[in-house]
């Protein structure tokens, strides 16, 4: 959607994302009420297999539209390298780093310190008790659901300026992503923000690993995320900070 709003109709940076963020929260609210909620009442599985059936049809589409070959958002102003203590970064690279700090910084306030965090916490715990003292559970999930997505494009903009576009480049981000809160807890911001960083070292120092003399291919650095799902799994099913579930 950005790359039709930046490049296809020539629109500026802020109104191109603008236009692609409201397009999304639409789009995810649709996908909710359409896709998730009417079978989540039957099977999570179910909703699970619904939306990744989704998610292959739109990559089709989006094939369709666009084509398979690999489109661009080069810009030089966000490609210059800029020397800091030594380290060559460019200023996507500061953009996103800021920005998922930030982010996780808004958000972890926002659940933790706020009336409406508590309503979402009580929501996730206990559904049925947070609906009978007055909490709408649709509202809520209409919320959350649009946000996670929103942010998600927003996280889609910024590695579309780092690396290449093309339709099916979301299936191993979501990979990564999923690795990294295994690897740290699921439902623990933080811990997701340690996995994240955690498995993002091994991949980029597992580039400079050498077996019987020969370098690690860079294109091997991908499997590290399922290595670490299934390790974790195995051997701290909690993740790394995740807390163990009581037993009565």
């Amino acid at each position: 959607l950005f790359y039709l709003f930046s490049v296809e109709l020539s629109l500026s940076f802020f109104p191109a994302c603008l236009s692609t963020l409201s397009a999304l929260f639409l789009l995810a609210a649709g996908t909710l009420f359409v896709f998730v909620l009417p079978f989540s009442r039957y099977n999570l599985i179910l909703t699970f297999l619904t939306t990744l059936t989704l998610s292959t049809v739109l990559e089709s589409l989006v094939a369709m539209t666009f084509g398979v070959n690999v489109k661009s958002l080069f810009s030089e102003s966000w490609s210059s390298s800029i020397e800091f203590f030594g380290i060559y970064i460019t200023p996507i690279q500061i953009v996103i780093i800021s920005s998922g700090i930030s982010l996780l910084i808004l958000l972890s306030s926002l659940v933790h310190l706020t009336p409406l965090g508590r309503r979402i916490r009580a929501l996730s715990a206990n559904g049925a008790a947070a609906q009978s003292l007055g909490v709408s559970e649709k509202g809520f999930s209409l919320g959350i659901f649009s946000l996670g997505v929103v942010l998600a494009g927003y996280a889609g903009i910024l590695v579309g300026y780092e690396s290449n576009l093309q339709p099916t480049m979301g299936g191993i981000f979501t990979i990564k992503a999923f690795a990294a809160m295994v690897l740290g807890g699921l439902g623990n911001i933080w811990g997701t923000l340690l996995g994240a960083y955690i498995l993002g070292f091994i991949e980029n120092f597992s580039l400079g690993l050498t077996f019987w003399g020969q370098s690690l291919p860079a294109s091997w650095k991908d499997a590290f995320a399922f290595v670490i799902i299934v390790v974790v799994l195995l051997f701290r099913p909690n993740g790394l900070f995740g807390a163990e579930e009581r037993k009565s």
